[in-house]
């Protein structure tokens, strides 16, 4: 497994264009809209496309216990400096149930988000063009989706057998590579703050 810059040159090479997680989190805290959601953009159920996804279990180095962890707790204030700092306060359950967006006074919709998902393969399997990294021992699984002037890219982080650290970071005029390197710093951070299993 490779970490985050190593992956995303090598993306770059191949010119792939990997999808995003949380096309939603884009609108930051956008008030929720009635009726049957339809998937993020690169999450598919039962994919029609080819899919790469991981061949080996998921390592995780530190199995780590997210239960009763409050989302918005992963990231705070002075994580998110690196990133612009926060505007305003965070919003619980968005982008998706189980995590916590916080725009960025870096830029208009610029958005991070920490929160936690279903298991590491389950991410993978929804993420059919992302590539597998690693994060301190523990198998991620990386994409980056740009749209319109927003670079996103989120990462699952294998923590235990059912459980992922998912993290976000959308950046308006953003490259993949600056992007994913800013998205693996928020990501250790947010990772450290768990407590071990």
């Amino acid at each position: 497994m490779a970490r985050y810059g190593y992956a995303v040159i090598a993306v770059r090479r191949c010119v792939l264009v990997l999808p995003m997680l949380l096309l939603c989190a884009v609108t930051g805290c956008a008030a929720r809209v009635p009726g049957e959601p339809i998937p993020a953009a690169g999450f598919h159920e039962n994919p029609a496309q080819p899919r790469s996804t991981a061949t080996a279990p998921a390592r995780i180095a530190v199995p780590r216990n997210p239960d009763g962890f409050d989302p918005c707790g992963l990231l705070t204030p002075a994580d998110l400096a690196v990133v612009g700092g926060p505007v305003g306060p965070p919003h619980p359950d968005n982008p998706i149930t189980g995590a916590c967006a916080h725009l960025l006074a870096s830029g208009p919709e610029n958005t991070a988000a920490a929160g936690f998902y279903e298991s590491y393969e389950i991410a993978a399997s929804r993420q059919p063009r992302g590539v597998p990294v690693d994060v301190e021992g523990h198998s991620t699984w990386l994409y980056c989706e740009l749209v319109d002037t927003h670079q996103t890219c989120t990462a699952a982080t294998a923590i235990r057998s059912d459980r992922s650290l998912l993290t976000m970071l959308s950046m308006q005029g953003a490259s993949a590579a600056d992007t994913s390197d800013q998205l693996f710093q928020l990501t250790t951070t947010a990772l450290h703050k768990l407590p071990p299993a």
